[in-house]
């Protein structure tokens, strides 16, 4: 058996050895055998015409059947009202419940057609998406000119900050409508929004109207609501219940919150007189503020309002020049009423640089006054001078009598040692 195993391999190798002396061009390709065809071709081959697509029916006399005629679709309740599919509507309304939840607000910096608009637009019956649309466009980011002064055109800002407060208003009373036609007792904080759109408008009684009904609703937290009505309350010339409304706020407010609370009770400070406390209470809101909580603030002013904030913060930080450019700009405004007015100009009065003896008094008084105070003070050197010289007499007066009484003294004891 296993001499006959030698001798197949040593045939198989010497096959092997032959074949690969064969030079290339005499090596023959082998045919490979047809493939098989499938189980069932040739019935299939006979449906199909062996893949010969007819003409269509005209080619084999068949007449083409009759279109018929579709039954019209009726019109749903959804359909008319203009929604898309229900779970996607039910799924941004629940994000949009999410984000109300929370009492924190953020300035953001969306411009028109915003994400939130948009969505209020596919779903216009879900009130949560309407309410966070009108959030987001309330909180949007209207930022003052660079360079601000009393000559610069504010017009195209008043008219963007217009336009948005009129959308958010629609989006509150949809979402109003809404809720009622669904007879949800939910509030979702609409007074409040709405409270803070009239405010920013210069609407002051809508403004107060909305914002009480939140407050006896309790549909928000209350200090945010007592902040806004202390805005109406100081806007309105009434200062005692501006006062109590800005400290009730000031000690509702949580610590993440409460720098809100400083600027409106500095705010109220400053026109009821105290200067004192309104400035620490400003440099203290400045000094731990990065920028956020203030333009949240601005966003519930108007326009003439914020800019008397601006000027008085930068007033604290005795930033004279543009302090000096953002009250001529609040002056140049028509809203603010006589006592503004006279605040503002003594502020900027406390600002402007004093005027020095180079190139002659700043003002006509101020020869005649700088007259007086040389004389003044030239009254008080002589009386001071009068005054040193009698001193200096009588310690000269003094000295001498000292002198003989020590004299006088070592006489005596001299005479008194003396041997008789």
């Amino acid at each position: 058996m296993i001499p006959t195993l030698l001798g197949l391999s040593l045939t198989v190798s010497a096959v092997e050895a032959e074949a690969k002396k064969l030079p290339a061009s005499e090596a023959r390709s082998v045919p490979l055998p047809p493939p098989r065809e499938p189980p069932a071709w040739d019935r299939a081959n006979e449906i199909g015409n062996g893949g010969v697509v007819p003409e269509g029916p005209e080619a084999t006399g068949v007449k083409p059947s009759e279109p018929k005629q579709l039954v019209e679709a009726t019109a749903t309740v959804w359909a008319l009202a203009g929604s898309r599919s229900w779970t996607g509507c039910s799924n941004v309304a629940a994000e949009a419940g999410k984000q109300l939840s929370g009492y924190g607000e953020e300035v953001n910096n969306y411009r028109e057609n915003h994400h939130w608009g948009i969505q209020a637009g596919e779903c216009p019956n879900a009130p949560e998406v309407l309410t966070m649309a009108a959030r987001s466009e309330l909180l949007r980011r209207f930022d003052l000119p660079e360079g601000l002064d009393g000559e610069t055109d504010l017009s195209l800002l008043e008219s963007s900050v217009s336009e948005s407060r009129a959308q958010a208003i629609a989006w509150i009373d949809d979402a109003q409508t809404e809720l009622q036609r669904r007879r949800d007792p939910r509030r979702l904080g609409l007074e409040y929004w709405r409270g803070r759109a009239l405010l920013s408008s210069g609407d002051l009684v809508g403004a107060r109207a909305a914002l009480e009904r939140a407050l006896r609703r309790a549909s928000v937290e209350g200090w945010k609501l007592r902040r806004l009505l202390a805005l109406v309350e100081l806007y309105e010339g009434n200062l005692e219940a501006a006062l109590v409304l800005a400290n009730r706020a000031f000690l509702d407010s949580p610590s993440s919150d409460r720098l809100g609370s400083y600027y409106v009770l500095a705010l109220v400070l400053d026109r009821a007189g105290d200067q004192g406390g309104a400035r620490r209470r400003m440099g203290i809101a400045l000094d731990r503020d990065d920028g956020r909580h203030m333009r949240v603030l601005e966003t519930a002013m108007p326009l003439h309002e914020r800019l008397y904030l601006r000027a008085y913060a930068r007033t604290v930080r005795r930033e004279s020049s543009s302090a000096l450019r953002l009250w001529d700009a609040y002056l140049a405004r028509p809203e603010p009423e006589a006592p503004e007015r006279r605040l503002a100009e003594r502020h900027q009065t406390a600002l402007q640089p004093l005027p020095s003896n180079l190139g002659g008094p700043a003002h006509a008084n101020e020869g005649a006054a700088a007259s007086q105070s040389g004389n003044k003070k030239s009254s008080v050197k002589k009386a001071t001078s009068k005054k040193a010289t009698k001193k200096a007499t009588k310690t000269k007066t003094s000295a001498k009598v000292r002198r003989k009484v020590r004299a006088g003294s070592k006489l005596v004891t001299a005479r008194r040692r003396r041997p008789a």
